[in-house]
């Protein structure tokens, strides 16, 4: 770092000439400090503000603490003044980085400059914040260009969040500009400038002069230029990149009691993981390091070892058949007509009194345990219709990839067609579902499909007809009358998710919800009640869940936890009795179980399994949230997970083991129950290699 300010301890009436390089560097300096403390007051106040002071202090119900003095707290538990050390660390070390890069090139060092810098800083951080405070997940730079390219429709995205956004951007500006005007001089000038006026021959004027005199008396300025110099030394950044380096692994020693369960953390680690200005790469970097020496990792490499030396990839045929009995009549060229709703909670679906379905379900198969093909839409959608976990899935392609299962269909003489609000064009679906025979509707709006759906199914020839129902996705929409307030309280439309405290709201969210559970059952209704069900095969289910704080967030997208992957499914066939299915099943199941019901012999080669197949081992490929190649996934069977990563050769290695509810679970005591599910790890590896083109 360059040597100390040059620091003019002459009285405050002479300062550095205004165009030096050494009086831009000060003001440069001196605006950071002013925006720190702008920024520090969103950091503890807005951003960490429910961990920093409600979680487990004294006054909010936690532990009662001594009777102490208040300047003794610290020294009672030094976690407490910790907290406060590492929330403003990552603040102060920004300070430092960027006052040492905009003073290495004189056309940098300037206040304008910095001010555009913090800008645009404080509009990432707002957005990741924004996203944080519902996933509990930072942005990525793909989320950010993905958000650019995205219809706001699709991101929940309401006028007030525009408006919410455009405010929180002119306060930044506004009180940056002021920040900007009181870092230089003229302040001074603005006030020498009242004192030479009639201001100053006030009484207020005297007073205020005569202060003024006092400081510089003291020599108080130059006290404080004298201390900004220390911090433009090589000692103060020497000393802050050792703070910053350590500050991982204080963290998480003050973590080690809650190691056990991966979807718990000391409030340290809340604190750490809300705070958008630290470098989460080092805590990464540290947790790998420790994980490298743990028990953990002796199981984990045990059970990459043993995944490498299956001696077949064929699933064990021991145990309990797991299966329904087929149709108790003749197959027939059945119509099928597959109804999918965005953001289907099975939890809260099972809660909510939904009239209709309750009704039509008593004529369905329930599957109970059942799986999407992954936490957001455009895996939920395309595992389902092509019968398959999304190992093929790529993101936008330049040539189209069919789905086998459309030409299937339309090798038997059936007509397939798309009718819903739009979904082709969400993260380059169309690309991967091309093959329709007809051409594709996109009315713009879910209930004016209805008319559409109708006049299809009315047509002579066997068809299958695809329709996905949107509302139901944040801020949950659903239409103003009473019969769709059943559940209340509940937040209004145009409610703030976008809060550190948001899981304080979490049952008027859940009500809400619920409510819009309501008026899409009034949508399947008004579809199913004009549908010849003797002839027409119905799958109700969704495209994946929602979490509901039940491990701290609200959403999707940022977990492959069994509230974010597991939802509803119905499905009605014509001569199938009804029967509640608790055996695992998942999207891939649907349209094998289709094609089995229909009579056909053969059918594409993919890792789904029909519902009507003679198997002892059933289970789920979930593939998490990416714009483009999946690289996270995990295998769910009847009590456990297997997570594993792709790399970008397509290798894989697992990096969990665990129930269902995010606990560790050992691999060495109990090998052989591991083995059916490692070799379905092997299968999607097979499947991703294949699918490189």
């Amino acid at each position: 770092m360059q040597s100390s300010l040059v620091i003019d301890e002459s009285p405050a009436e002479s300062p550095p000439e205004w165009s030096t390089f050494e009086a831009r560097r000060r003001r440069t300096l001196i605006f950071l400090l002013f925006a720190a403390v702008y920024i520090g007051y969103h950091l503890i106040m807005r951003w960490v503000e429910y961990p920093l002071f409600h979680l487990d202090w004294f006054y909010f119900g936690g532990e009662d603490w001594p009777k102490l003095p208040i300047w003794a707290w610290p020294w009672y538990k030094p976690e407490f003044a910790y907290r406060w050390f590492l929330t403003l660390l990552p603040l102060a070390a920004w300070v430092g980085i960027l006052f040492f890069f905009l003073t290495r090139v004189s056309f940098l060092t300037h206040r304008r400059v910095a001010v555009i810098v913090i800008i645009l800083g404080l509009i990432f951080f707002e957005g990741d914040m924004r996203w944080f405070q519902m996933s509990k997940k930072h942005v990525s730079w793909s989320e950010i260009l993905a958000v650019m390219d995205q219809n706001s429709s699709d991101l929940g995205l309401r006028r007030s969040d525009y408006e919410d956004i455009g405010w929180q951007f002119a306060y930044h500006v506004l009180f940056l500009a002021l920040c900007a005007f009181f870092a230089g001089p003229e302040p001074r000038f603005c006030i020498q400038a009242i004192w030479n006026g009639p201001a100053g021959r006030t009484y207020v004027g005297i007073v205020c002069r005569g202060f003024y005199h006092a400081l510089v008396w003291l020599r108080l300025e130059a006290f404080v230029f004298r201390v900004l110099g220390w911090f433009d030394s090589k000692t103060a950044f020497a000393c802050l990149a050792v703070l910053v380096m350590i500050d991982p692994v204080v963290i998480w020693a003050f973590d080690q009691e809650k190691q056990d369960n991966q979807g718990e953390r000391s409030v340290t680690r809340h604190i750490a993981d809300a705070n958008p200005l630290r470098w989460h790469s080092l805590d990464r970097g540290w947790n790998r390091v420790v994980l490298a020496y743990s028990e953990e990792s002796q199981e984990l490499a045990a059970a990459n070892t043993a995944l490498r030396d299956l001696g077949t990839l064929s699933i064990s045929t021991q145990g309990a058949v797991l299966a329904i009995p087929k149709r108790n009549i003749p197959a027939t060229p059945d119509s099928i007509l597959i109804l999918q709703a965005e953001t289907l909670s099975a939890e809260m679906f099972n809660e909510t009194d939904l009239p209709f379905l309750n009704e039509f379900s008593k004529k369905c198969l329930r599957l109970k345990r059942h799986f999407s093909a992954g936490n957001a839409t455009h895996y939920g959608i395309l595992g389902l219709l092509h019968g398959s976990p999304v190992t093929f899935f790529t993101g936008p392609r330049e040539t189209h990839r069919p789905n086998p299962y459309l030409d299937q269909f339309k090798d038997h003489g059936y007509k397939t067609r798309l009718i819903t609000r739009s979904v082709m064009g969400h993260h380059k679906l169309g690309h991967y579902l091309p093959n329709w025979t007809e051409p594709v509707s996109e009315p713009g709006g879910d209930w004016k499909v209805i008319p559409v759906i109708h006049e299809e199914m009315a047509k002579p020839e066997p068809r299958l007809v695809f329709s996905f129902y949107h509302a139901t996705h944040y801020p949950y929409d659903h239409d103003d009358e009473p019969r769709f307030k059943k559940y209340l309280p509940e937040v209004d439309y145009n409610f703030n998710y976008n809060r550190s405290n948001l899981s304080e709201w979490k049952v008027k969210i859940v009500n809400r919800y619920k409510n819009t559970l309501l008026n899409m059952d009034d949508w399947y209704r008004d579809i199913l009640e004009k549908v010849d069900l003797s002839k027409t095969i119905v799958v109700i289910t969704g495209d994946h869940g929602e979490e509901f704080f039940q491990q701290g967030r609200l959403g999707h997208c940022s977990s492959l936890n069994i509230h974010q992957t597991m939802t509803p499914c119905l499905v009605y066939i014509p001569g199938v009795e009804q029967a509640d299915v608790n055996f695992v099943t998942s999207h891939a199941d649907i349209m094998p179980t289709i094609a089995d019901a229909l009579g056909h012999a053969k059918k594409p080669d993919m890792l789904g399994q029909s519902l009507f197949e003679p198997v002892s081992f059933r289970y789920a490929v979930l593939s998490h949230f990416e714009y483009t190649k999946c690289l996270l996934w995990a295998v769910a069977t009847e009590d456990r997970m297997a997570v594993f990563q792709r790399d970008y050769w397509d290798n894989i290695e697992i990096v969990g083991l665990t129930d269902w509810n995010g606990q560790r679970k050992a691999y060495r005591p109990e090998p052989e129950i591991w083995a059916d599910r490692f070799r379905i790890i092997r299968r999607v590896e097979t499947q991703l290699r294949a699918s490189r083109d």
